[in-house]
């Protein structure tokens, strides 16, 4: 039998292809000590090693992901990492690609955040499809914020910037501190009942402690209830809240959420105008191909000679008119002829008109007209129908050989 053989290159490809297909491994949160950390390479990345008492992983945090950084990497720290287990095909190993970083004790925050966040996805909170469209033209909005604070001047002036035919309700809220879940609960709510198009949650950016409030569950779980379409914009895009991630659209800033919610009056005027002009543009080209084709029916010869086509069918429908009119006449007095012949004939043959020349109807008691002296007797009454009335008779003699 021939014997398949596979290249280096492909056995490491597959195990990279396992690795990356294994949902957990694609978003883990790993504690470990950082060892063999000589800081950032040329490109900027950080390469180092996790370690614990019995085992060590390699880990990389590229340059893009460094930026969310809030301390420097060093031989002996103590972390929490959340990040995708990855081969690398040429050296045949494999290793965490760390997104996010955090020393141990703030870490533990970062722990129960990503424990939150997997139990959260797990239950479909975050899935796409549960996302509500945002409205085209909103007429209203509820924006739901901290008084006084920079973010709330920022969504009022943008929105109103962009599309002044909008109304804003503000609902004021604390948005950081033990007490802000619940605030920012009972405020969602209230904006709820108000029935606004859209509502927009947020603040202006801040520590990963500021932010927390936006990390309830709570909050997290009445956001997904929501009837409304939302907006999160808490922070900036690398403090990632799980009210970003359960809201049907998240932004960075209050700018942001602002460009996001209402289109620009500006743009829309320009479109209109352009649809104006081009509707113009449509209609006049119609008016010429009209005029054109009124100039060429005009030009032709049975437009030219309309007039006389016009009055020889006039002249045909008046000898229509006067062949009809005489038909019509001839047929009504020859009935009337007939009718007056039917009427003479009619007249002679009423018996009436024979009782007038002295004649009589003779009936028997049964009302029968008397036609032979058969079934007549002597002393029969019988009633005689005269010109001007009845005469009624006894018979005093049946004469039934006829003299």
């Amino acid at each position: 039998m021939e014997k398949t053989y596979y290249s280096v290159s492909q056995v490491n490809q597959y195990i990279k292809d396992i690795f990356d297909n294994i949902e957990p491994l694609r978003n883990i949160t790993i504690r470990g000590e950082i060892s063999n950390c000589r800081g950032r390479n040329k490109s900027g990345h950080i390469y180092f090693s996790l370690k614990d008492d019995n085992c060590i992983i390699s880990a990389v945090i590229f340059k893009f992901d460094t930026l969310k950084l809030t301390f420097e990497p060093k031989n002996g720290d103590d972390v929490i990492v959340t990040g995708s287990i990855s081969s690398y095909p040429p050296s045949g190993t494999y290793q965490i690609i760390i997104k996010e970083a955090q020393l141990f004790g703030k870490g533990e925050i970062l722990l129960r955040k990503e424990m939150l966040k997997q139990k959260l996805f797990n239950e479909g909170l975050f899935d796409e499809s549960h996302k509500k469209k945002l409205p085209l033209y909103p007429n209203k909005i509820a924006i739901i914020t901290g008084k006084n604070s920079a973010a709330a001047k920022d969504f009022e002036f943008n929105i109103l910037r962009r599309y002044p035919l909008c109304e804003i309700v503000n609902y004021y809220s604390l948005v950081q501190g033990n007490e802000a879940p619940e605030d920012l609960i009972k405020n969602l709510l209230k904006a709820e009942e108000s029935n606004p198009d859209l509502i927009i949650i947020g603040r202006g950016g801040g520590s990963s402690d500021d932010l927390s409030a936006f990390d309830d569950e709570k909050l997290v779980r009445a956001l997904y209830d929501c009837k409304i379409p939302t907006i999160s914009a808490v922070g900036h895009e690398i403090n990632l809240s799980l009210c970003d991630l359960v809201c049907d659209l998240h932004v960075s800033t209050p700018t942001g959420a602002a460009e996001a919610a209402v289109p620009d009056i500006k743009q829309i005027e320009e479109d209109l105008e352009q649809d104006n002009n081009y509707l113009k543009s449509i209609i006049m080209r119609k008016i010429s191909d009209a005029e054109k084709e009124i100039n060429r029916l005009s030009s032709s010869k049975y437009f030219s000679q309309a007039s006389l086509i016009f009055d020889s069918y006039e002249q045909k429908v008046n000898e229509l008119d006067n062949t009809i009119t005489i038909k019509l006449k001839h047929l009504i007095d020859s009935l009337d002829l007939k009718l007056n012949s039917l009427t003479n004939e009619l007249a002679l043959a009423n018996p009436t008109n024979i009782l007038n020349k002295g004649y009589s109807i003779a009936f028997n008691e049964e009302g029968r007209v008397i036609k032979t002296v058969k079934g007549i007797n002597e002393n029969d009454s019988i009633k005689l129908k005269v010109a001007d009335g009845f005469i009624k008779s006894k018979v005093l003699e049946v004469n039934k050989n006829g003299k």
